[in-house]
């Protein structure tokens, strides 16, 4: 069992498809960080070494940022958009959408992710 930023990661699944179970990881960056390692498009976690299997957690570790550090990163800039009264934060604050879309029935996202 491999265990990546308190991800379980599947050892039958491809390594590819199991890095896009990391937050901040999508599939154009899980596809590079598996280009960089040397690893085949069909490897599964399974079949990872012990070594290929630190390199790959000190890859993530020191050139992304992933979980934790990501959404405190994420909620710095909100809480800075409200801090220096931009009319961002003043969406944030309201929990409407920020980039102008519509609000009379779609802002049902904005407002689930943008809990304070």
């Amino acid at each position: 069992m491999v265990f990546l930023f308190q991800k379980k990661l599947t050892p039958t699944n491809t390594i590819r498809k199991e890095l896009k179970k990391i937050y901040g990881i999508n599939s154009f960056l899980a596809n590079q960080i598996c280009d960089q390692l040397g690893l085949h498009t069909t490897v599964t976690v399974g079949a990872l070494s012990l070594d290929q299997t630190e390199k790959l957690g000190r890859i993530l570790q020191y050139y992304y940022l992933t979980e934790h550090d990501l959404k405190k990163q994420v909620q710095g800039n909100f809480q800075r958009f409200i801090q220096i009264g931009c009319y961002r934060g003043f969406r944030v604050t309201q929990r409407l959408p920020l980039r102008g879309q519509r609000t009379h029935t779609n802002a049902k996202t904005a407002k689930r992710i943008l809990r304070a």
